[in-house]
């Protein structure tokens, strides 16, 4: 599992830079640079939400991440390698751009 830190705070699953989700997508097939990544499970937080209000979630440092990123060294059939990793997001309200960025291009 991968160290995951995130900073796409409107993000439902974010808690306190950490995932709650239990597993993520990064997307991004044909990407060289790490702007042309994402984060796929990204779900914006509604303002009237409440975060893991069933209190079952917690956030999680070690994650599983599902690489669709084919050129990213750190992609082994799919899977992320990396022993860390950071998706950065915005964190105003309406944004939902993502990105990987540890992706580093083996081209």
């Amino acid at each position: 599992m991968t160290i995951l830190s995130c900073s796409a705070t409107k993000c439902m699953y974010n808690d306190h830079e950490l995932c709650s989700r239990g597993d993520i997508e990064i997307t991004g097939n044909g990407a060289h640079r790490a702007d042309e990544t994402s984060c796929g499970s990204f779900r914006e937080r509604s303002s009237g939400s409440a975060m893991n209000s069933t209190g079952e979630h917690c956030g999680c440092k070690k994650i599983n991440i599902d690489c669709k990123a084919q050129e990213c060294t750190y992609n082994e059939h799919s899977k992320c390698t990396a022993s860390a990793i950071d998706v950065s997001g915005c964190s105003t309200e309406g944004c939902n751009e993502t990105q990987c960025s540890t992706f580093a291009c083996k081209c």
